[in-house]
């Protein structure tokens, strides 16, 4: 059973976003909260609130609108609710939450549009090192990238946020997917050419 909990989960990709919110408690008082990953399924909210599993909240997000959830688990600084979106809105924050995993959303309006590339398209070698959080580096395959990012296939899946090195590109964690992890570089290449050296 709690494994199959897990691949429910596991469905939609979460996406590390910042954006600041206020919600609504069971006994109506409103509290101040930041947003810290978003799904389809869910919300991650960093809050001070002492929130209890079972709660149902509404949170209004800047910029996000109005979400209605139970509260499925808490941790340090916050808890999770289990969300559902459905129709045109559903579709809309899909688009966004593919384009903040890429790097484009509202938190990075001033980086350009990069096009993604298959790993063989773009003359660059399928495997590469990966290093998390500084630990020992690890083979990995990338499945595709661009110069703001790259998708990676690995079995192990770090919390959202968590520094990389792949190759000799800096990055950090910003979605989890069926095949692995997608990162976000943080020194982003200049010009096209640099496709062909940073993955080592």
């Amino acid at each position: 059973m709690a494994t199959e909990a897990h691949e429910e989960r596991r469905r939609y990709e979460r996406v590390a976003i910042e954006a600041k919110g206020r919600f609504l408690a069971p006994d109506g008082t409103e509290h101040q909260c930041t947003l810290r990953d978003m799904s389809l399924g869910g919300l991650g909210i960093s809050s001070d609130y002492e929130a209890q599993p079972g709660d149902r909240v509404i949170i209004y997000l800047d910029n996000f609108g109005r979400f209605e959830g139970n509260i499925v688990r808490t941790f340090e600084g916050g808890f999770a609710i289990e969300t559902v979106i459905n129709g045109p809105r559903r579709e809309r924050i899909q688009e966004r939450l593919a384009s903040y995993a890429r790097g484009e959303g509202d938190a990075a309006t001033s980086r350009r549009t990069f096009q993604r590339y298959a790993a063989g398209e773009a003359g660059v070698d399928t495997r590469s090192m990966l290093q998390i959080d500084g630990a020992q580096p690890i083979e990995c395959r990338i499945i595709d990238m661009s110069l703001g990012g790259a998708q990676v296939e690995i079995q192990d899946r770090p919390p959202i946020g968590t520094p990389v090195m792949l190759g000799r590109m800096k990055g950090r964690i910003v979605r989890h997917t069926e095949e692995g992890i997608g990162i976000q570089f943080i020194d982003v290449p200049e010009h096209a050419s640099a496709l062909s050296k940073p993955f080592g």
